[in-house]
Formats: structure tokens, sequence, C-alpha cells
């Protein structure tokens, strides 16, 4: 089925504890959102999300991301039996689109039921179903980049942003050790 609206910009008019309300010209919509796209909007800001539009036999609801990545992934989770679009949404909240992939592609099933709210059996059937899925997503993600970004969120720093400086860090071959030490010293810079 074709994605019906795929995008939507407007005004952030109020954060929730799990979306945004969007003033578009005279209307206000309620946009269900992972917690970085959350964190990220700040109100009276306009912004720009990527879309998805549920329709069941209750209710129509409009869920949105602030990368196309995001939605790749989350309609891609979509696709797997027995996953709805509260746990999609979990999983895209708890996991960056390339760690996602990098999981899947590596078969991490003991990683992927570390997510809140996700069980082994759940992630199990995420591997079997999408390792074989085109994700268009090019992940350069690595298991000492996860590590590091593990270590920042310990040491206190916000997920997205811990993962944002351990990225740009990041380079081919790099220990957890060097990601962090890096990492660190480009954090401190911004305080």
């Amino acid at each position: 089925m074709m994605n019906l609206l795929v995008a939507v910009r407007g005004k952030v008019h109020a954060k929730e504890s799990n979306g945004l309300l969007l003033q578009i010209g005279d209307f206000i919509i309620r946009v269900l959102c992972d917690i970085s796209t959350i964190e990220k909007a700040v109100s009276g800001n306009e912004i720009e999300l990527h879309t998805h539009l549920e329709l069941n036999q209750n209710e129509v609801v409009l869920y949105g991301f602030s990368t196309k990545e995001k939605l790749i992934v989350f309609e891609k989770i979509l696709k797997v039996s027995k996953v709805g679009p509260k746990t999609a949404l979990k999983i895209v909240g708890s996991l960056e689109p390339e760690e996602f992939v990098h999981l899947i592609i590596s078969q991490n099933v003991e990683r992927l039921s570390q997510v809140q709210g996700i069980g082994r059996k759940t992630a199990e059937r995420l591997v079997a179903e999408l390792k074989n899925e085109d994700f268009e997503i090019k992940s350069t993600y690595s298991s000492e980049l996860f590590e590091a970004v593990e270590v920042l969120v310990a040491l206190g720093f916000s997920k997205s942003e811990s993962m944002d400086v351990a990225r740009s860090v990041h380079r081919e071959k790099m220990s957890t050790e060097q990601i962090v030490k890096e990492a660190l010293k480009k954090l401190s810079k911004r305080a």
C-alpha cells in the first residue's frame, strides 16, 4: 500500500510525552513520534516530519520522524508479523537506523532483545523476517561505535547527543576507547 501522506511541515505547537502537536495553517494535528524526534523539536519552531499514516477500524494515527531513514526502518518493522506500530515506534526510538540495520544484518538477537518492550521472540522474528530486506541505508555502524555510545550514555549524556558526537568522531578500525576519548574531547568543548 502506498503511503498517502509522506511528510508534513508545520510549527511545533506543543510537545507531548509520545509526540508533537503541529500547527499547519489553521489546523493543529497530533503526530506520534520517537523520543529523539520529540527531544530535538523546539516549541514555536518550524519542523518537517517524514510520516506514516496508519488506518485501522478504531482510529487514524499519523507517525512522524525527523529523518527519512527512521521512517524506512519503521515501515520495514511494520512488515514483521505480530509487530505493531507501538512496538515499531519503541524500536525506532531506542536504536538509530544505522544501528538497527547493523543488528539485523549481523543477526544480533541479543542486543535487539535488550530494547525495552522487545522480548527474545520478537527480536528473533525481526531478524528472521528482515535479514534479506533492502533498507536503502548504508550502515557504517560497528560494535565499537555502539559500545562507545553506551559508555557516553552511562556518563550522563543523552542518547541522541552521544550518537551524534560518537558518529562524528568515528573512523574505521577505531577502538571503543578511542571513540569515547575523541567524543569526550568534543563534548567538553561544547560545555
